[in-house]
């Protein structure tokens, strides 16, 4: 039987929409009952940012929609989560590549400094993916995130949290990710700049080795 919600006999006109891939920008065409689609430029499967997943903790056809999906995108709802943030990012930073391209650098630097120093990794990366966006709670509210998230992301963004010794972890991981970005792009950072661990400090020196 198919999902009830997905069943197209009660389609309106908003069926069919395109979004752009968050990784190369290029138009991808989806249908209202697509899981996800492959970008045909870079081969990026992006997540369906209409489909609301969570509703597979009760729905009775949640096997049949979520096997759709790819082994590692169905590893947990804050990888769903992440795309869908993803996807609302590149649409509000749509006009502006090089601060999308800035934030996706932190986002990448979050989530590998996150794993070698521990520290909250869906807060730090929707931090950082968020760093260059107008209304970044507003956003976060919009795709229902959880209110803890919403709270620790925000405490990150406005750098409160590095007196708290629990969160003290991931607000020097947003620090590094942060300057680790804007390095690999070349963006100064400051005579000033100091290193709040010892990953961002490796990577700092492996920028340097690049340049």
């Amino acid at each position: 039987m198919q999902c009830p919600g997905q069943d197209n006999r009660y389609w309106s006109g908003e069926a069919v929409f395109e979004l752009p891939c968050p990784h190369c920008g290029k138009v991808l065409e989806f249908f209202k009952d697509d899981s996800q689609r492959t970008c045909k430029q870079c081969g990026h499967k992006t997540l369906n940012p209409k489909i609301d997943f969570g509703c597979a903790s009760y729905c009775p056809y949640a096997e049949q929609c979520m096997g759709a999906l790819p082994s590692d995108l169905r590893s947990g709802q804050a990888d769903l989560f992440k795309e869908r943030l993803t996807v609302a990012v590149r649409k509000r930073l749509l006009k502006n590549e090089e601060k999308y391209l800035l934030v996706s650098r932190r986002a990448e630097f979050g989530e590998k400094l996150c794993r070698e120093e521990g520290g909250n990794m869906a807060a730090v990366v929707a931090a950082a993916l968020l760093s260059e966006t107008d209304q970044p709670l507003a956003l976060l509210t919009e795709l229902k995130a959880e209110e803890n998230l919403i709270k620790e992301v925000n405490k990150l963004l406005l750098l409160e949290s590095a007196g708290n010794e629990e969160e003290a972890p991931s607000a020097a991981i947003f620090h590094d990710a942060c300057l680790l970005g804007d390095m690999s792009l070349g963006l100064p950072t400051g005579p000033s700049a100091e290193w709040l661990t010892a990953t961002g400090a490796r990577e700092a020196e492996r920028i340097k080795g690049t340049v």
